[in-house]
């Protein structure tokens, strides 16, 4: 099962001999009947010398490790329960990678848990996010020093899709013989390519397949005595790289930062708090530099926003990033500021009618999307307080530098950020520019195809309450921020007017009232009078940034004219041609083109941005990375001859 199909998985067959858990499918136990947490410990953590390099790690390390097949999760329970009790700086922090293609159900994982009560807490903390088999990756913050990102789908293809520095293996899974599909060369080979020269391996095999498979891919292969009554296992440490089996055309490239603890963001809308968020659980000091004194306004300051995903009736890369988009902002927003009331959109026309069909075809989860007569139900969506949320949110900005940033220059490994006046606001060595439609100003080195949307919403006070149980979606969206008996208040939004470049950047666009163009989408609505008599209490127009494919801009900056010239046959289409990796800038990112989904998309990206700059785990697919790089349209017109 590809992690990249919009399906999922479905749960696996479980039996119990003896109170343990059974695989129907393979016939074979999830762990030994003697004690499944000391074998864990015995092969997987003192297989890897885990302890003793824990305690090695730098104050401030993050240490990785990847197992092949997550079973009960007991491996993963055991490893955070060794991890919480080493003697080591809390600012360390742990990220456990795991595929799965034959999930266990909720109900069998916690019958297997209670087989060990010395992880009852952690399992507790586990049980509570795993609540979906959705093909692909899942990010679970289990605390604030252990995640877990679970990879639902076939091994092979999961870490095909997998960009991350694994530290140590877990390679288990049912035995080779009951398994023979995922113990192949092409595992061991994915194993290699995302190990370092530190990374090791245990296993509770010792197969001579498995053995002569680690070998050739560059393992070092040991046999040490095995868990009780089983005589021998294997452990390994990886000596040396694989033959290339490179990218022939890496325009993608996703570079670490140089060494730095201290981050300038540019724009503190959602798109730069939600970065400061990240950066700071992870330790680094904030600043954010925004013309506006407060958070969360320009492109970002509606008072209310909606956050849902954006479903196609194929798996899009648009639906496929909105999906997992929309599961990580529910995760991020506490109830204080989220009201999960569902929306509810129309389906009136034979196209929507037909993306409806289409939809229901994919036999989607009922947490995800609901279909009603005309309409399509997305119970779990909602609207923020975004006012609420940027008075929260500020804790993460260590300073606020009230500035208009005009231009960016390059001298000496620090950025130097200039007003219009060419004086000096800021001086770093790291930089992300997070600044909507102006990112484009400030990303000389590269054109990143971004266009503006002008849009306006309209506040309005209604006499008697329109009765909305939901956000009501049809073109428009009526959000229903109070309603009582009397005087009760609604968002109606969005326009989406396009706004030329020489219009946004001399701000010489009209503005005018919208609330008719806003409005019109109820006409046929019973509650449209009460609307069309409504007080309106206030409005709120901005530019958004948008992009040709609808997807955000998400990575390093690229060097253009570099790129234009190492690229420049593309077009000829020479498969075996290699190229080599686009030159970026160095210490500068972007994260733009965000569109009116920003309070959905943003907390995502802000955590891959930060995944990127840190050398850690990537929580995104790399076919979804490739999908929001801010290369990609350089690329496209390449590939066309088509001028940069």
């Amino acid at each position: 099962m590809n992690p990249l199909q919009m399906a999922y998985l479905k749960e696996a067959n479980i039996t119990l001999k003896d109170g343990q858990p059974r695989s129907t499918v393979f016939e074979d136990v999830y762990f030994n009947d003697i004690n499944g947490l000391a074998e864990t410990k015995h092969v997987f953590i003192e297989g890897n010398q885990l302890i003793e390099r824990w305690q090695q790690l730098p104050n401030d390390g993050t240490f990785c490790i990847a197992e092949t097949g997550f079973g009960s999760g007991l491996n993963f329970l055991a490893t955070c329960l060794a991890w919480q009790n080493r003697t080591k700086p809390s600012q360390q922090r742990l990220t456990y990678i795991s595929t799965e293609l034959y999930p266990m159900s909720l109900a069998d994982m916690a019958q297997a848990h209670k087989l060990f009560p010395e992880v009852t807490t952690l399992s507790q903390k586990l049980q509570q996010q795993y609540n979906s088999f959705r093909c692909g990756f899942h990010h679970y913050q289990i605390t604030e020093d252990i995640t877990l990102m679970l990879c639902f789908g076939d091994v092979n293809a999961c870490l095909k899709q997998l960009s991350a520095p694994v530290d140590a293996w877990f390679l288990d899974g049912f035995s080779p013989r009951k398994n023979p599909e995922m113990w192949c060369d092409s595992l061991f080979e994915e194993m290699a390519r995302l190990s370092q020269h530190t990374t090791t391996l245990a296993t509770y095999s010792a197969a001579s397949a498995v053995r002569k498979g680690l070998e050739a891919a560059g393992f070092n292969v040991s046999k040490r005595t095995g868990f009780g009554p089983k005589r021998d296992m294997l452990t390994a440490r990886y000596i040396q790289p694989l033959a290339s089996v490179t990218d022939k055309q890496p325009w993608w490239p996703l570079p670490k930062a140089r060494h730095t603890k201290k981050v300038t963001i540019v724009g503190a809308g959602i798109a730069g708090m939600s970065l400061a968020r990240s950066f700071k659980k992870k330790g680094f000091h904030t600043t954010l530099i925004d013309k506006n004194p407060s958070p969360m306004k320009a492109g970002s300051g509606n008072s209310h926003a909606m956050v849902m995903p954006m479903l196609t009736a194929k798996s899009t890369p648009e639906a496929l990033f909105y999906m997992r988009a929309f599961e990580f902002a529910l995760k991020q927003y506490n109830t204080q500021c989220f009201t999960p009331i569902g929306v509810l959109e129309s389906v009136t026309s034979q196209q929507e009618k037909q993306r409806k069909l289409s939809l229901q075809s994919l036999s989607l989860s009922e947490d995800l999307i609901q279909f009603k007569h005309n309409h399509i139900l997305y119970p779990n969506a909602g609207y923020l307080d975004t006012n609420l949320l940027a008075e929260n949110w500020l804790n993460y900005v260590d300073d606020w530098i009230l500035a208009e940033v005009e231009s960016i220059q390059h001298h000496a490994d620090t950025w130097c950020l200039q007003n219009k006046h060419q004086q000096t606001i800021q001086q770093c060595d790291l930089l992300v520019i997070a600044a909507g439609i102006h990112s484009q100003i400030l990303t000389e080195h590269q054109n990143l195809s971004l266009t503006a949307k002008l849009g306006q919403t309209n506040t309005l006070k209604t006499k008697t309450s329109l009765n909305l149980k939901h956000i009501l979606l049809n073109q428009g969206y009526i959000i229903p921020i109070e309603e009582n008996q009397k005087d009760s208040c609604y968002l109606l939004g969005a326009t989406f007017d396009h706004v030329t470049e020489n219009q946004w950047r001399h701000d010489s666009f009209a503005v005018g009232n919208h609330r008719t163009r806003n409005t019109s989408h109820w006409h046929n609505y019973t509650f449209f009078d009460s609307l069309e008599r409504a007080v309106q209490l206030g409005s709120h127009t901005a530019i958004r940034a948008t992009t040709p494919d609808h997807l955000p801009l998400c990575g390093p900056v690229i060097n253009q004219n570099q790129f234009a010239v190492d690229y420049q046959d593309l077009h000829h289409g020479r498969h075996w041609q290699t190229y080599p990796v686009a030159k970026t800038v160095k210490n500068l990112y972007v994260l733009s083109g965000l569109g009116s989904r920003g309070y959905t998309s943003a907390p995502l990206l802000a955590e891959y941005l930060v995944a990127i700059i840190c050398g850690q785990a990537l929580p995104l697919e790399t076919d979804l990375c490739k999908m929001i790089h801010p290369n990609r349209f350089n690329y496209r017109k390449l590939k066309k001859q088509q001028p940069l």
